[in-house]
């Protein structure tokens, strides 16, 4: 078995150097066609779910005139939404594209803790940078508003309660 290496090692050391080049360009190629084909894959899947997601958002929205969203984030204290919050945004844009005739008023509230009128307008900020991410994935902007409810409408009224935290959410209502 040792002479077979040996006698493969001193063939590879007389080839061309550019054959060595040449190789590695073609492995580089077919790394970079087996990525783009897995993340192709990855964007299919994601299309299947967020197609069946869309489905639910529209069917909640029919029933109960409603969406109510613990998912969509933000930087604390800010209106700057998170990356995590992308999927439902889609989601809705989604929803929204799929039923031109939908329109809807989204809804931001916050925890009980803190200013009243700072809750309120941070509220405000929020509702309206959601209504901007929708705007800019191609919803006319004539179809939403945007209201800031604050902590006027919590679902806990004990700021030490364990489900506090859910007071914080968007609700999106159809008009």
């Amino acid at each position: 078995m040792k002479p077979l290496f040996l006698f493969a090692g001193l063939l590879l050391s007389l080839l061309p150097l550019t054959s060595h080049a040449q190789f590695g360009i073609l492995t580089g190629a077919v790394d970079r066609a087996v990525n783009r084909a897995a993340e192709r894959e990855v964007n299919k899947a994601v299309e299947r779910k967020l197609t069946e997601k869309t489905g639910e958002y529209y069917a909640l929205l029919m029933d109960n005139g409603r969406v109510v969203s613990h998912s969509i984030a933000f930087e604390e204290g800010s209106a700057t939404l998170l990356a995590d919050s992308q999927p439902f945004v889609k989601g809705m844009a989604d929803m929204l594209r799929r039923n031109p005739d939908v329109r809807l008023r989204i809804e931001a509230h916050t925890l009980l803790a803190g200013e009243a009128a700072a809750n309120q307008r941070l509220s405000q900020r929020r509702a309206d940078a959601v209504r901007a991410a929708l705007i800019g994935l191609g919803i006319d902007g004539t179809r939403l508003s945007a209201k800031g409810l604050g902590s006027t409408q919590p679902l806990y009224t004990e700021p030490d309660d364990e489900y506090a935290p859910l007071n914080q959410r968007l609700e999106f209502v159809k008009l």
